[in-house]
């Protein structure tokens, strides 16, 4: 079953009937591992073909569909043109196979800029879904179409009926002249996914140390490494949520994230009169996800806080201040907007939404301009195994209806197998945390297990210090292992779980003390004196990062260094925390414990058993 982008392409109500059937005949007919993709959905300037299909044995196929329009009749062809019959007016359409010609020589182009792709074949088709041959041959059509690169309406009824694609596969050879000699490899595929639609990939920017969406300028440039991109699955998850309310729930490093700003770039180039907010916990992940979404004046970036309290002043309330919890600022807030006060969007897109409260999760769905749900767009991702500042959420308590529209992303793609075995160990050694391997979609408490991890690397270290003194030196003395003046900006992080009640466990004032002394640049994001640091995460040039956990969640470094692993509050928090704080790294990983930690047992044991 060929994989169809949007994955809902089968059953859309925006499509017509015509490429719906064109759709379910490749779905049924064509190979897994066959990408279909429909591009009217990403194009908002109606400059792009109906069908790109990338087949690992051929190469490129563009197809055209006639019957753009339902109910039209085809009565023959005219001056290069088709004349067609609609609701009983006559007119005139462009040739489809030469405008699928026409998009298949502009990817020609493309590919000429990447040699190692060479001798990938780029085929144009024009689809007649209500016609035979013979009735193609008799109106004319012949004369202005190469009918040997045309499928016509018996090639779809034996693909629907029988999942026979051979009517398909003979005019997708014809078309790109011919069969490989071997099937392409998955780094060609990633590479030509890339160059079809560079929104899908991904580059670690040379000065920083997170995954980021590419432009299409930075998925053109040529390099030796293998072009990383979205998988097909996460691609298909941005570009397939219609409106409503959504939920996307995934494990650590699945690219939840990668998803939400895909989606929210494709929301902006199709929306760019509509105001679209981007909203998350930590004032860290939003300074992130604001440097990555900079170039789209439409969409507002802000931690829920700020605009809470923006929407608070408005109303000329008094702001009820932290300290008095976060339900009840959510509440002061949900006040002020309903009143009228506050900006609305068109779009709310919210990323780790686990961290927030049922009142607040009801502030961001009250955010949206319609009160409908249907015409809302509103993206929810979460996963219950970060869930480190609140206890429990109900998603239909807070006005969000997503039932039946919930997805799950379960392969890791940050963490190696070594990182995330050691981080799932670690997490589970608490018996009150079980894990389902078939999780329930619409059971927010669930904790969904990771399918796999891509890479492998290194086994974390564990060392243990006598002291807490003692494991600010340890601490220090791994950076400096780690370090070079080489190293890009971002690219090691201290992450400092939970202090114990009489703070003797870490002390994250003396470790910056201490790297400073050791001539290693740092950015002490957490800084009580620079509050305004947390706004500059995602933009600080330093090489090393020193910061609570809480702080870096959203965030992913190659380096990290976690300590500090004590206990301030219930067991089970610090618990979620440190594996937030362990899935952070994407390469390396070291754990800096005291010995009379009450997690030093189970981070050694999680150590001893992760496979060398």
């Amino acid at each position: 079953m060929a994989f169809l982008i949007p994955d809902n392409l089968k059953s859309r109500k925006d499509v017509s009937d015509a490429i719906r059937r064109v759709a379910r005949a490749f779905a049924i007919a064509l190979d897994e591992d066959v990408t279909v993709w429909y591009e009217p959905l990403f194009d908002p300037d109606g400059e792009l073909p109906h069908l790109v299909v990338l087949d690992p044995r051929l190469g490129i196929v563009v197809l055209e569909v006639l019957k753009g329009r339902d109910k039209a009749k085809l009565l023959g062809a005219v001056r290069g043109r088709l004349r067609i019959e609609i609701d009983g007016e006559e007119r005139e359409v462009d040739n489809p196979l030469e405008r699928a010609e026409r998009f298949a020589d502009a990817l020609r182009t493309r590919l000429r800029a990447h040699p190692s792709l060479a001798d990938v074949g780029v085929g144009a088709v024009a689809v007649f879904s209500g016609i035979t041959e013979p009735d193609a041959r008799r109106l004319g059509i012949d004369r202005i179409v190469d009918l040997e690169r045309c499928i016509f309406k018996p090639d779809l009824d034996a693909a629907l009926q029988d999942a026979n694609a051979t009517g398909l596969l003979r005019t997708f050879t014809k078309a790109v002249g011919g069969t490989r000699g071997d099937e392409l490899s998955e780094d060609a595929l990633s590479e030509l996914r890339g160059i079809i639609h560079p929104d899908v990939v991904i580059t670690r920017r040379a000065e920083q140390g997170a995954l980021f969406a590419a432009s299409s300028e930075a998925s053109t440039s040529r390099s030796d490494d293998p072009v990383k991109v979205m998988d097909r699955r996460q691609e298909a998850m941005a570009k397939s949520l219609g409106s409503g309310h959504r939920v996307i729930r995934g494990v650590a490093g699945s690219g939840k994230t990668l998803v939400l700003v895909a989606r929210a770039k494709l929301l902006a180039r199709l929306l760019p009169s509509k105001r679209i907010l981007v909203t998350c916990y930590t004032r860290s992940l939003a300074s992130q996800l604001r440097a990555e979404l900079a170039e789209f004046p439409n969409i507002e970036v802000v931690n829920l806080d700020k605009l809470m309290a923006r929407c608070i002043a408005a109303a000329h309330i008094k702001h009820p201040g932290y300290e008095a919890g976060d339900a009840v600022v959510a509440q002061t807030a949900l006040q002020a907007i309903r009143a009228g006060n506050g900006a609305r969007y068109r779009a709310v897109l919210v990323d780790e939404a686990q961290d927030f409260g049922t009142e607040a999760l009801r502030f961001c769905v009250e955010l949206l301009e319609s009160t409908r749900p249907d015409e809302q767009d509103l993206v929810i991702v979460a996963d219950s195994a970060q869930n480190i500042f609140r206890k429990d959420f109900r998603w239909k308590d807070a006005g969000i209806s997503a039932q039946g529209r919930t997805r799950l992303l379960r392969v890791n793609y940050r963490n190696t197998r070594e990182i995330l075995e050691f981080a799932h160990r670690f997490l589970t050694a608490d018996p009150s945390i079980s894990v389902d391997e078939v999780p329930d979609p619409e059971d927010e408490f669930s904790i969904i297990p990771a399918e796999t991890a891509e890479r492998s690397g290194p086994p974390p270290v564990v060392k243990v210090a006598a002291s807490p003194e003692e494991e600010v030196d340890l601490v220090v003395e791994t950076v400096r292992q780690l370090y070079s003046h080489r190293r890009p900006s971002r690219s090691i992080a201290v992450l400092h779980g939970e202090q114990s009640v009489d703070d003797k466990v870490y002390r994250p004032r003396e470790i910056v003390a201490a790297l400073r002394d050791a001539d290693i640049p740092c950015f002490w994001v957490t800084d009580p004196k620079q509050k305004a640091n947390r706004d500059l995460a995602g933009s600080a040039d330093e090489p090393v990062i020193v910061s609570t956990i809480q702080s870096a969640k959203g965030l992913e470094f190659p380096d990290v260094v976690v300590c500090g692993l004590g206990v301030r509050e219930d067991e089970l928090t610090a618990r979620k925390l440190l594996y937030v704080g362990f899935t952070r790294a994407f390469e390396r990983l070291t754990v800096v414990t005291t010995k009379d930690s009450p997690f030093r047992d189970d981070v050694e044991a999680a150590a001893d058993l992760v496979p060398f």
